[in-house]
């Protein structure tokens, strides 16, 4: 079983020097990329489509609203996404069927790109809560997520919490070595006097949510890859055709209850 949480923030990089020195920096131009974030469920499909900016423009990325969008599932379906706004592109019509294979194809003008993802079985949630146990002398608050699993095929869960409606942290994590039940902790940093990891302390009254995507393998490789990225500055697999950025996934999808963060109604785990 391997696993691999990371907190949906930019990181911030101090600089410190008993001197000042103006640099120049020569930016090598390359040409835009696009980029497309798309789910298919049983309950719909959304896709994001974006593309690259310049490292000297003031954006990360500019949204795409002049696109086809269509997902189209080995079964025979077909499914177009209509535009929304701001790059955002859906379909309440579309359904994933568990076991079915569905191939976005979107077309932005003369370019064309493509990706394919199998939808997974659906799956149930036997408890989620959120438990607190002590690092050193902090006090160290998680989510945790107990998924029914059977273990008897490969599974691959993607993990994300919302703080206030924000995004905060997420998780990779597979079923090899577990059987019955899939233990899914995401940590979050609070009571803590460290400098650092500040933005990640939660405050009393504060929303949480949680939902818990099942994936397919390549999915599971791409965020494996995106999480490396983020430590060495380097995109994740490519999902799709054409040089395009982002990922398509047909997952099934289980959205816990909102929870209220409240320090002292907290638990330590071997307390529960």
């Amino acid at each position: 079983m391997r696993k691999i949480a990371y907190t949906i923030l930019a990181a911030g990089i101090a600089l410190l020097t008993s001197c000042e020195k103006e640099l120049d920096f020569a930016y090598n131009n390359i040409e835009p990329l696009y980029v497309v974030e798309a789910n298919l469920t049983d309950d719909g499909a959304v896709a994001k489509l974006s593309k690259t900016l310049s490292m000297t423009d003031t954006v990360w990325n500019k949204d795409v609203t002049n696109a086809s969008v269509v997902i189209t599932g080995e079964d025979g379906s077909r499914f177009v996404l209509h535009h929304d706004s701001a790059g955002i592109y859906s379909s309440k019509e579309a359904q994933g069927i568990p076991g079915t294979k569905y191939t976005i194809h979107v077309e932005i003008g003369d370019y064309v790109t493509e990706s394919s993802s199998i939808m997974q079985e659906p799956f149930c949630v036997k408890d989620c809560y959120m438990y607190k146990y002590l690092l050193m002398s902090d006090d160290i608050y998680a989510v945790r997520v107990d998924v029914n699993d059977e273990g008897l095929k490969d599974s691959y869960y993607h993990a994300l919490v919302t703080r206030n409606g924000e995004p905060y942290k997420w998780m990779i994590i597979d079923n090899r070595g577990q059987y019955g039940v899939v233990e899914i902790d995401l940590g979050c940093f609070v009571d803590s006097d460290m400098e650092d990891h500040k933005e990640d302390i939660l405050e009393d009254g504060e929303k949480i949510d949680v939902e818990v995507r099942k994936v397919d393998r390549k999915i599971y490789d791409y965020y494996w890859s995106r999480a490396i990225g983020l430590d060495n500055y380097s995109n994740p697999l490519r999902d799709f055709t054409n040089n395009t950025l982002g990922y398509f996934s047909a997952c099934s999808v289980q959205k816990m209850p909102t929870m209220t963060f409240n320090r002292k109604e907290i638990v330590y785990l071997n307390e529960r």
